[in-house]
């Protein structure tokens, strides 16, 4: 599903910001990607988002070779990916449904695929009665909800989260975390960037460590290592 062999990636002279990753996660996989500020985490969702392009090594995710991949064919491969960030980047002047559709619009889905769609998407995340409801009136863990129904709409095959739970407390940071879990559970990659040890811990599953642009350690069923 997703390989990096010998990934780096540099911005300038110094220690490269990835440095020489190979990686696997296989299709279905829950991964935790763990580790202090500038340990790479960040560069390497990026690097999966085809934002980034890799100073050398080849990234394939689900048989797709990122690096020779024309610019055109971008936005078809970031529809299989989807993203959630800390800040949630909702649409504050639209309510959840078109928050959600809106994903849906962008890349011209028929109105009748997005009436059907969104409410499913919405009932998948426990917000199928707040379709109304604008962000501000949302709590930090409802628009969070808003942000994976968003992410989840298009139904990619990858999920990837960036530090997911950073704005939410420890009750809402568990929700959805769980609710990620069952987004597992149902077929799709999951992987997590995240500070929490806490969760990370609870949750057990593979845990991949970064340190000064390195995987440090790769653990199934691992646990939140220090630096």
């Amino acid at each position: 599903m997703i390989d990096l062999d010998r990934v780096s990636k540099a911005y300038a002279k110094g220690q490269p910001a990835v440095d020489e990753i190979s990686l696997h996660v296989d299709k279905g996989e829950f991964v935790f990607i763990v580790g202090d500020s500038g340990s790479g985490k960040s560069t390497l969702i990026k690097l999966l988002l085809k934002e980034l392009e890799p100073t050398s090594g080849t990234i394939t995710v689900n048989g797709q070779v990122l690096n020779t991949m024309k610019r055109r064919r971008i936005p078809k491969y970031r529809r299989g990916v989807g993203i959630v960030f800390q800040d949630f980047r909702l649409l504050k002047d639209r309510n959840v449904y078109e928050n959600v559709a809106f994903a849906q619009r962008v890349i011209g889905y028929p109105s009748r695929v997005i009436k059907k769609r969104v409410p499913e998407t919405l009932r998948l995340v426990g917000l199928a009665e707040k379709y109304k409801s604008l962000p501000k009136q949302l709590s930090g863990g409802e628009q969070q909800r808003v942000a994976l129904a968003r992410a989840l709409v298009n139904r990619p095959e990858i999920l990837l989260a960036d530090e997911p739970t950073g704005n939410l407390d420890p009750g809402n940071s568990y929700d959805i975390m769980k609710l990620l879990e069952e987004i597992n559970e149902r077929g799709t990659t999951v992987l997590v960037v995240t500070h929490n040890k806490e969760l990370v811990n609870t949750f057990k599953k593979r845990v991949i460590t970064m340190r000064r642009g390195v995987i440090a350690h790769d653990e199934e069923e691992g646990e939140y290592i220090e630096a």
